[in-house]
């Protein structure tokens, strides 16, 4: 009978994580299960599950906890931004680069061919300060080398790095946003669980003492 019997299936060992308590998260509630039914408002706060619920610290550790998503979100953004306003300036003007000023009068005294060969030396570089810092100019008859060197290869390169950039920004931002909604959630949450504890509150705390007074 065994030998016709199908094999059976070893199921695989449960990890274990001996660095976490055993087992984890707890199999039972390291408070009181609540009852089910109150009859009075000093039973209710008098219950230690509902004090646990009502007084637990976890909406201030899930608020610490945001905020601090938050603030790292900030200190990338500024990364990203430093790094933005670095490949912005052009690599070839120095801080202390001084441009001479040439007067009306020089320019009269120059030939008109040496004038205009000046004028076109003088006129702006067009060229993206980005494709400067990257790619790798050749100059006529260069051979690259390697096909990753090609100009039009490293250009789109360049062009997809700079576009995963501005994604990341973009969810970055996003990002930060999702997180104040739920720190703002968190607040409504808190507010209005102190709400219902401080009513509940004293309306127990009338009960014992309308009961005190009827024993007095």
């Amino acid at each position: 009978m065994k030998l016709v019997a199908p094999p059976e299936i070893s199921r695989p060992l449960t990890p274990k994580l001996p660095h976490l308590r055993s087992p984890s998260p707890p199999a039972s509630a390291p408070y009181p299960p609540p009852a089910t039914q109150h009859l009075s408002y000093s039973s209710f706060v008098l219950d230690q599950a509902v004090t646990h619920s009502f007084r637990s610290d976890l909406l201030n550790d899930l608020e610490r906890a945001t905020n601090g998503l938050i603030e790292g979100e900030a200190a990338m953004r500024r990364a990203l931004g430093k790094l933005w306003q670095v490949m912005s300036e052009d690599p070839n003007v120095k801080w202390n680069d001084v441009v001479p000023m040439q007067t009306k009068r020089e320019d009269e005294d120059e030939e008109e061919g040496h004038g205009r060969e000046r004028n076109e030396s003088r006129l702006p570089d067009l060229t993206p300060p980005v494709h400067k810092l990257f790619l790798k100019p050749y100059t006529n008859g260069a051979i690259p080398s390697s096909h990753f060197s090609v100009p039009e290869m490293q250009q789109e390169n360049l062009e997809k790095s700079l576009a995963s950039l501005r994604e990341l920004q973009d969810d970055g931002r996003e990002y930060v946003e999702r997180l104040e909604e739920i720190r703002e959630g968190l607040g409504t949450v808190r507010a209005q669980r102190d709400g219902v504890w401080e009513m509940v509150r004293e309306r127990a705390i009338a009960e014992l003492e309308d009961v005190a007074a009827g024993y007095s």
